[in-house]
């Protein structure tokens, strides 16, 4: 009797086992030793191929639905999939070129950007898309430009570090001449400059001035600024109804269904675990940085039972960070049943935070230009 070599036996079972993932993501059907045998070609005998499946099911990578049924794939056996497919992204080039025209337009402002970017993602996947970006409390300001409307009525236009713009109207009911605006705009810019947004309205507060004109001024700011952060909904989410469709071959219990909608609807515990995850991705980058290392995006793949949300125990995330200025800022996904094409799926998440990357990028030249 031949005696294989272990590093033979296991690349064959890694293949069988890939390939039985993917057969079954494609076709949502249990998959049998006979399908193995038949459309497989590892030229292997039915004996043998019988023999890997019932090892793999023994190892915890696959189920068997049925004692006489096929068998289908567990979380450890997608993880097992999708590290495999990790090390070996490619997207098609004609799947890159229409994420690429999606992003044509170059959009005014971060948050109407973010929520064209869901949407985007969204349409392409036919599952849910969703984009995030940071606490704007935690970003940095660039400038703060004020644009006289009328004699009271006025219009903020904040910019942080990482090129997010937000435009909050306020009232004075004092009359501010508009050279007398640009002066208080000027020296307002000076004080605030590389100030996290958190910290503005203490900065604020501890200035004396005896100027009621300064004073009526610096409160309207420090308004803004609570107009802004009360405002802050940094998560976006399109397409929520598309992750229930095509699920045919699954067996969702309709109370899976309602929790997951329901969650997403609400929105805080999903953003709390996308949170985390970006803590995570710029602890690594800090991690990278100690040992000059560059930074890099980082694409991961949440497989049912693996996020810490167990209303998605039958389902998937896959997420890409995206930097600006050596730092992560912000992520992009989708989330979809776990039946779904790991490949196409993984390089779309991947080019999209690509993207972003290069277009904030091109907007941080855009606005050094400028101001």
């Amino acid at each position: 009797m031949r005696v294989l070599k272990p590093e033979v036996a296991k690349q064959r079972k890694d293949n069988i086992l890939n390939w039985v993932v993917h057969r079954y993501v494609t076709t949502g059907r249990p998959i049998s030793s006979e399908l193995v045998y038949e459309g497989g070609n590892f030229n292997l005998s039915p004996a043998s191929i019988r023999s890997v499946l019932k090892e793999l099911e023994e190892e915890g990578y696959l189920n068997q639905v049925h004692t006489s049924g096929g068998r289908v794939p567990s979380d450890k056996g997608y993880r097992s999939y999708v590290n495999n497919l990790l090390s070996l992204q490619n997207m098609a080039e004609a799947e890159k070129n229409r994420m690429e025209i999606e992003y044509d337009r170059r959009m005014e402002q971060l948050d109407y950007f973010l929520k064209s970017t869901s949407k985007t993602l969204a349409d392409v996947s036919k599952m849910a898309g969703f984009a995030m970006f940071s606490d704007i409390s935690n970003e940095t300001l660039k400038r703060i430009d004020v644009v006289k409307i009328s004699n009271k009525n006025y219009l903020s236009i904040v910019i942080t570090d990482a090129n997010v713009i937000k435009n909050i109207p306020f009232s004075i009911e004092v009359n501010i001449e508009k050279s007398r605006l640009r002066s208080l705009v000027f020296k307002i810019n000076e004080k605030l400059k590389g100030v996290k947004i958190e910290d503005v309205k203490r900065i604020l507060q501890s200035i004396k001035s005896s100027d009621e004109t300064e004073k009526a001024f610096y409160k309207a700011i420090i308004f803004v600024m609570d107009e802004i952060k009360k405002q802050d909904d940094s998560l976006y989410l399109d397409g929520l109804s598309a992750i229930f469709s095509d699920l045919d071959g699954e067996h969702y219990e309709y109370e899976d269904i309602v929790n997951v909608a329901r969650l997403l609807e609400e929105k805080e515990k999903f953003s709390a675990m996308l949170k985390e995850r970006l803590k995570d991705c710029s602890s690594k980058q800090i991690m990278d940085a100690s040992k000059n290392t560059l930074p890099k995006r980082n694409v991961e793949v949440m497989i049912g039972s693996e996020s810490s949300i167990k209303e998605f125990k039958n389902f998937s995330i896959v997420s890409s960070s995206y930097c600006l200025k050596d730092k992560a800022v912000g992520l992009v996904g989708v989330i979809g049943h776990k039946r779904m094409e790991y490949p196409r799926v993984i390089s779309m998440v991947d080019a999209v935070g690509s993207m972003i990357e290069e277009i904030m990028s091109n907007w941080e030249n855009l606005y050094d230009e400028d101001f």
